[in-house]
């Protein structure tokens, strides 16, 4: 068995799981677009959809969103 390659601290392959697991289901069309954007920007599915969370979660606090009844 070859040995483990040994993954410097402040690299970009490095894992960042900091918090509770959460599993998103998304429809082919948008889970082909969030694929896109993480390869355009270099950046994991992961942080994208990090960012986009606490993004609306501000939004919602700070009244600049209403969400409809139910939803």
């Amino acid at each position: 068995m070859a040995p483990r390659k040994r993954i410097e601290a402040g690299s970009s392959a490095s894992v960042r799981r900091n918090g509770k697991p959460f599993t998103v289901y998304l429809s082919v069309d948008l889970s082909n677009a969030l694929r896109d954007a993480s390869v355009e920007r270099r950046v994991h599915k992961s942080e994208i959809v990090r960012l986009a969370v606490e993004r609306l979660l501000n939004d919602l606090a700070a009244g600049q969103l209403e969400l409809p009844l139910g939803l």
